[in-house]
């Protein structure tokens, strides 16, 4: 009875009164088909309803996490209005995006993240020339001949600043770092020789950040650049 009185006052106030969209910020995140959004100003998460504007949100959202699950401080015009819930019955008010405005990669509803330090945090490999490792046709490869996803590619960067450990996806490796201001130099490396399927991966991993003349922090995430060029992403994993 209550839900059909809701619904029916909403309803009487969409017809009486026009929707006015306000401008919203809000940590978003978007998994197994369904959007969520958290109000900055309001401790509650909101389904975010599948209409208007909700296409452009969600690509931008994909574009820009590197996590599954992981939520991004998102700008929207958008309202409130009641939907069918996805699961169980009766009504839920969602949020209608009229209009996606804006994605903030490092920020959170408190403020900007701080930089992660560049040494002795765990760097998760999320992207290797401009393109994200899951569609790394390598890496692809790699796993359609049975390779393993429980160990992550990544680096450690030891607290002296000299050396790093790593794993490429079939190998642990080691090697040598010089890293002054901005510019950084990794390798050559040291590796042990195991075989495996994600074989290829790993060693177009190593060849890529040995490239490594430059290194930019922003927020949690690490990026290499070569010759002014864009090679790998990292993120920072915390335990």
């Amino acid at each position: 009875m209550k839900t059909l009185h809701f619904f029916l006052l909403s309803l009487l106030m969409t017809l009486s009164f026009p929707v006015q969209a306000e401008l919203m910020r809000g940590m978003y995140s978007y998994m197994a088909d369904a959007g969520l959004f958290m109000d900055c100003h309001r401790e509650q998460r909101f389904p975010v309803a599948t209409e208007a504007d909700n296409a452009a949100l969600e690509r931008a959202y994909l574009k820009h996490r590197y996590l599954p699950g992981k939520s991004l401080l998102v700008e929207v015009e958008g309202h409130f209005e009641p939907r069918h819930k996805m699961e169980g019955e009766g009504m839920q008010e969602n949020l209608i995006v009229d209009r996606f405005v804006n994605i903030h990669e490092q920020e959170t509803c408190a403020g900007k993240v701080p930089p992660s330090p560049l040494k002795n945090t765990y760097w998760k490999l999320v992207e290797l020339e401009g393109q994200h490792l899951s569609d790394n046709p390598l890496w692809l490869e790699g796993q359609q001949l049975g390779g393993s996803r429980e160990r992550e590619l990544h680096f450690i960067i030891k607290a002296d600043s000299k050396s790093l450990t790593g794993f490429g996806g079939c190998n642990y490796f080691s090697g040598p770092v010089i890293a002054d201001d901005m510019n950084i130099s990794l390798g050559p490396f040291q590796s042990t020789r195991k075989a495996c399927p994600n074989l290829k991966i790993e060693q177009s991993y190593m060849d890529i950040i040995r490239k490594a003349e430059q290194y930019k922090i922003k927020g949690e995430s690490l990026e290499l650049f070569s010759q002014g060029q864009s090679i790998a992403k990292f993120i920072a994993i915390y335990f």
